[in-house]
């Protein structure tokens, strides 16, 4: 550091440089009579200094404000504190400022800024030998004290903020005082007018934090209301990583993935600290505060760098520090931080897996790749029935197993959208519902009504049956999963039913075929009709009935019983003109008209179906509910006699 000499031998310096200049100048008088020239001043002016300096930004910061340099310049005694240009450049950083014109908006204007560059200026003059040791107080041009301190031959400079600048380079002497060069831009009172929170997080366009401050009833108002408070406040950038880290398109379906508005009231009640905390009152190190959520934040200070780490061990940074609110302020983070552990969700076939719905993962796995698309969908809420639902409809299809059940509802394309009809591709947990009712659609493409009623939700398939929500909201990766104690069903292809002829062939019928065709156009008949339910006699049948009128083959028998015409009544005493299969029977006896224009005697006994006729004889179906195109055959183990002419 330079030392100035002390004002004794300043005084004899003076007196013996004015002498040499006098001496100069007589000199000068008697070699030329006509000229002579005055002595000049060679210390630099306040502003040459700072040229010389290289304080270009101080310099652009006096000329912003109109008549400082010239009062500079004529005050007849002044020492600057003179900030470098890095000293302006951290002081752009803590003010979110690009550039000079924004800090000057950040402080408040034009005259905030000459109070400022007021507060560096003392109106004497002061080198660094005049300064006692230790503290000393010097009004300022601003009409504010600095506190200006000398210990072991270092000098610093504290403002009104505590802030603590050094004096890097001392003693330059100007014209009209000295400037000392310092690494910080010193801050006064400054009368000025902040923005509160709302207004900050506008002006920084953190528009996401503000849509989710938004979305909790009274909070806005409370962090507005709040004494004090200092503000973490996540970038939109950063609420897009926790998008794309919950698989969320938007804030709602992150609300949803969260836990809902609740949880995100602890979300943002763990970014703000219930004091005022600038960068500057931060302890060097890791420190723990509390958060409006209840919940220790970890802040870490190292250097200039400030960071904060949420209880998953999550780290993220400061990247706009002390933006000054009218209660508090705050730091703008790369992060959203989760006071909450989360834990790693389940996929669909864990979740699946875990509460046991062992049939429904084996029906998913019999359709191939359904698996694989259900895991890979970008969302999806999946309406899951039990295995005791599966049990149900096995029950209601007559089906032994999955198998049979896959065969019963007409294979495994029929299976895919029944599975499909469970799915919808969003994500919808119980309280994103509408109370009463609404209609989604499916991967099948068929709709599935959802009905809310408070906490209660059914859903409703295209028959009208319905289904209870048992167990609700398990989250998965993809979406969420609602348990459900029935197997919906949606529309299905129509199978295609055999006609009687075909139904026959298949069952291995030939004596009955072979007894329709003898019969010209009955077959054709019994083919066209409307609705026909036919009691089938199976080959053996037609062997006991050639037996009992010992005839050798069918031709044989229609003679035996009076001829064609006969046979035709005794065919048509097989079937009824409606379709009756076993479950459309009472139980007990009943009668019902046949195509002969005789009525047959049916009898169902605890689900067992047998059929008399005329003479008293009584067969039993031995094989029920065969479906045809027009009807329904029960295979039967008798021929049926009627009256016969």
């Amino acid at each position: 550091m330079y030392v100035k000499p002390n004002i004794n031998t300043m005084k004899i310096f003076k007196n013996l440089f004015l002498l040499t200049i006098l001496s100069f100048g007589i000199i000068s008088c008697s070699s030329d009579d006509d000229s002579s020239t005055p002595p000049v001043d060679q210390t630099p002016t306040v502003v040459e200094a700072a040229q010389g300096a290289g304080l270009t930004i101080l310099l652009d910061a006096v000329g912003a404000v109109d008549g400082l340099d010239t009062a500079l310049l004529t005050a007849d005694a002044i020492t600057v504190f003179a900030p470098t240009n890095q000293a302006f450049e951290n002081a752009l950083e803590a003010f979110g400022a690009e550039n000079l014109d924004e800090l000057v908006a950040a402080i408040g204007g034009t005259a905030n800024l000459e109070t400022v560059l007021g507060f560096h200026v003392v109106p004497a003059v002061a080198f660094s030998t005049d300064l006692a040791e230790g503290d000393q107080m010097f009004e300022t041009l601003s009409g504010q004290e600095i506190t200006v301190t000398l210990a072991e031959g270092n000098v610093t400079v504290t403002d009104a903020n505590e802030n603590v600048a050094n004096v890097i380079q001392a003693d330059v002497e100007v014209q009209n005082g000295v400037v000392h060069v310092i690494d910080e831009v010193l801050l006064p009172e400054l009368d000025m007018e902040l923005p509160n929170l709302v207004e900050a997080a506008e002006a920084a366009g953190l528009t996401t934090l503000l849509q989710a401050v938004t979305a909790v009833d009274g909070l806005a108002d409370a962090l507005l209301d709040a004494e004090a408070i200092t503000v973490f406040a996540p970038t939109n950038e950063a609420f897009d990583n926790a998008l794309e880290a919950f698989n969320a398109n938007n804030l709602n379906e992150l609300v949803e993935a969260i836990g809902g508005v609740e949880a995100l009231e602890n979300v943002l009640g763990f970014h703000v600290v219930p004091t005022v905390a600038f960068k500057a009152d931060l302890a060097e190190g890791e420190q723990t505060v509390p958060t409006l959520s209840g919940t220790e934040l970890t802040v870490t200070k190292n250097g200039t760098s400030v960071s904060v780490t949420d209880v998953n061990g999550s780290t993220f940074n400061v990247v706009q520090a002390d933006v000054a609110i009218e209660n508090g302020v705050v730091h703008v983070i790369d992060g959203v931080l989760l006071p909450i552990e989360i834990e790693e969700l389940p996929n669909l076939v864990e979740a699946a897996t875990e509460a046991g719905l062992t049939t429904l993962l084996d029906a998913v796995t019999a359709v191939d790749g359904l698996a694989d698309a259900l895991l890979d969908a970008e969302a999806i809420t999946v309406f899951a029935p039990t295995n005791e639902a599966f049990g149900d409809a096995l029950e209601v299809f007559d089906a032994a197993d999955l198998n049979e059940l896959v065969e019963a509802v007409g294979g495994i394309e029929n299976l895919e959208t029944v599975l499909g009809f469970h799915v919808v591709p969003a994500v919808a947990f119980v309280e994103d519902l509408n109370e009463g009712d609404q209609v989604f659609t499916t991967l099948s493409g068929q709709d599935l009504t959802v009905t809310r009623n408070g906490e209660n939700v059914s859903v409703t398939d295209v028959n009208g049956n319905m289904a209870n929500v048992v167990a609700a909201d398990v989250a998965i990766e993809n979406g969420v999963v609602h348990v459900i104690d029935a197997v919906l069903l949606p529309e299905l292809p129509e199978e295609e039913l055999p006609n009687l002829v075909e139904a026959a062939t298949e069952a291995g019928l030939t004596t009955l075929l072979d007894a329709v065709t003898a019969v010209d156009g009955l077959a054709d008949t019994l083919l066209d009709a409307e609705a026909i339910t036919v009691f089938a006699p199976t080959n053996e049948a037609f062997g006991d009935a050639l037996e009992a009128f010992d005839a050798d083959n069918l031709d044989e028998l229609v003679t035996a019983i009076g001829g064609i015409d006969n046979l035709e009544t005794v065919l048509g005493f097989h079937v009824v003109p409606v379709v009756a299969f076993a479950d459309d029977l009472a139980e007990g006896s009943q009668t019902v008209p046949t195509l002969a224009g005789q009525d047959l005697e049916i009898t169902k006994n605890n689900g067992n179906v047998s059929v008399t006729d005329v003479d008293g004889n009584t067969f039993n179906v031995i094989a029920a509910d065969v479906a045809i195109e027009n009807g329904v055959v029960h295979v039967i183990d008798g021929v049926l006699l009627p009256s016969l002419d």
